[in-house]
Order: C-alpha cells, then sequence, then structure tokens
C-alpha cells in the first residue's frame, strides 16, 4: 500500500480511473442482465471488466517497480495537422535539449508552461515516420501534469527582491 502513495498523481489517477471504469462495466452490465436476461451484454461487460483488472495489475507493477521514464521541460511549440488525431509538442528541458513529443488532440498543453510527461520505459524500435512511430507507441504513453507557467530565472529573482519583472 505504501507504494500506492509513492505513485506520482498521473498514474494514481489512471488507476483508479481504470478501476472505477471496469468497476462501471460491471454494474451496466449486471442491471441490464437483471432486467433483460441480456447474457450477452453480461459476457462483454464481464470481459471489459476483467482487461480493466488486468490494466490496473499492470499499471501497478509498472509504478511500483519505477519502469516509466518522465520527459520534463517548457512547452516552446505546437504543431497541429487538420486531419491527424495528435498533435506534435515540442518540449525544452533545463538543459536546452529539444524533444517532440506526439500527444493525442484532446490533451490540454499550452505554450509558454512546464509539464511532466510520463512513458513506458520500452525498447521499441522508431521507424522515423511520425505517424507510424504514433502507432506503434501508443500504448507507452501515461499522461502528463502540469507543473506551472515557465518563469526565467531573471525574473524569478526579480519578483523575489520585490522589484516588479
Amino acid at each position: 500500500m505504501n507504494q500506492l502513495k509513492d505513485m506520482p498523481p498521473v498514474l494514481q489517477r489512471k488507476l483508479f480511473l481504470t478501476i472505477f471504469i471496469g468497476a462501471a462495466c460491471l454494474t451496466v452490465g449486471v442491471a441490464v442482465f437483471i432486467m433483460s436476461t441480456d447474457t450477452v451484454m453480461l459476457i462483454l461487460s464481464l470481459a471489459v471488466s476483467l482487461f480493466s483488472v488486468l490494466k490496473c495489475i499492470s499499471l501497478y507493477h509498472l509504478a511500483a517497480q519505477k519502469r516509466y521514464e518522465i520527459v520534463e521541460g517548457t512547452c516552446v511549440g505546437i504543431a497541429s495537422r487538420p486531419i491527424r488525431r495528435y498533435r506534435k509538442i515540442k518540449i525544452i528541458d533545463d538543459e536546452g535539449m529539444e524533444s517532440s513529443l506526439l500527444l493525442n488532440k484532446q490533451s490540454k498543453v499550452k505554450i509558454g508552461y512546464r509539464y511532466r510527461f510520463y512513458f513506458k520505459s520500452t525498447d521499441r524500435i522508431t521507424i522515423g515516420h511520425a505517424y507510424f512511430d504514433t502507432a506503434i507507441a501508443s500504448d507507452s504513453f501515461l499522461g502528463f501534469e502540469e507543473i506551472g507557467e515557465f518563469i526565467e530565472p531573471a525574473k524569478a529573482e526579480k519578483t523575489e527582491d520585490g522589484q516588479a519583472g
């Protein structure tokens, strides 16, 4: 149980949402079975619940064994293509290294904010084509959290001294 407290909040939220979805599917399936004796719905809801439990177990082991990677930095650019389901996010870390991440269009990432992205540790091969690499690595993204708005060190020192920055 101590390992659950040591988990990053993003992974805790993903774990609990997966458990909740599995329980909700099972509840709906049992309710539909009781009301209409639909065994197909019951079997499908049991299958979804079983897979969500398996996903929770694997996610728990992944987080407990710390088999995830963290990419942290400031978002400096967002490129979106109209037909694609993902956006290319450009991140610069504290050392000035630039990384590009492909995230779902629904992810609310803003330019100028610092983020921490969580990925499964994998040894997958990248093909070199953005679309195929995204399709191959779609299961490796675990989530992200906003750390805060980026403040330049010079401005932070001025505001700490009480001067306007």
